[in-house]
């Protein structure tokens, strides 16, 4: 999972959810959520949520998103994704960065 960063909209987050290894290029159950966090420190900690993307969810072969937050300058920014594969859910939940 990648967490991107730009100036626009008092600050834009998005996040994007990519397969890997074995998952790459074979569509499968996939999700990614971005969030902005009330906190302003704490990195890698958890995040209360104050603001949430829309989710992207659906049959992928290479990744779901972007999916992007705004207002997240000064603040910190979490992202959560998964993709199902072969029986499992993998999922990933950064905790806060950008503090």
């Amino acid at each position: 999972m990648t967490i991107f960063y730009n100036t626009s909209n008092g600050g834009t987050n998005s996040a994007c959810f990519y397969h890997k290894g074995a998952a790459y290029g074979v569509a499968a159950p996939t999700y990614v959520r971005a969030y902005r966090c009330t906190q302003q420190s704490g990195e890698g900690q958890p995040c209360t949520v104050a603001a949430s993307s829309s989710e992207d969810f659906g049959n992928y072969a290479y990744y779901a998103g972007p999916r992007g937050v705004t207002g997240t300058a000064n603040y910190c920014v979490a992202a959560v994704g998964y993709v199902d594969w072969q029986g499992y859910r993998y999922t990933i939940s950064s905790g806060r960065q950008g503090c």
